[in-house]
């Protein structure tokens, strides 16, 4: 009797731990799917940086142009004391699984090494912005200035 309670309670907790996985990944993908749709459209990220890093710029402006199939120009803009760089980047951006996964094709940028990839976890999205943290970094915060 009592191995026919264990095999039962052992078996509802797998039918359950199936079922909670499966509602998870729904959400989850539903999500994905919403975030790809507000992807496309104009995105502003802006950083102002410690003067106590001398090499460091003052403040950082990107505008990110992304394309209703996840393709994207991003310029960038980093003010020094002394000079002010430009740089025009190209590749994708797609959503996957809560995460964004970032792949640059193109960089004007001589030390950014090119094709690479990253990937992001989201940690908030909704139809203004969203913020992603990347592996061994901050968190960065985009926020929507055109559709």
């Amino acid at each position: 009797m009592k191995k026919i309670a264990i095999a039962g309670l052992s078996a509802a907790m797998i039918i359950a731990g199936v079922l909670l996985f499966q509602h998870h990944a729904r959400i989850s993908k539903e999500r994905d799917e919403v975030f790809r749709e507000r992807l496309a459209g104009v995105w502003l990220r802006e950083e102002d940086y410690s003067p106590h890093n001398v090499n460091a710029p003052l403040s950082m402006r990107c505008t990110n142009t992304v394309a209703a199939d996840g393709s994207f120009v991003e310029l960038s803009w980093f003010k020094h004391t002394d000079r002010t760089n430009t740089y025009r980047c190209t590749g994708t951006w797609l959503v996957k699984n809560g995460h964004l996964i970032e792949t640059v094709k193109t960089s004007t940028n001589r030390i950014e090494v090119t094709p690479s990839t990253g990937v992001g976890r989201i940690i908030r999205a909704d139809a203004h912005g969203f913020t992603i943290r990347w592996p061994n970094s901050a968190e960065m915060v985009w926020q929507r200035i055109s559709p």
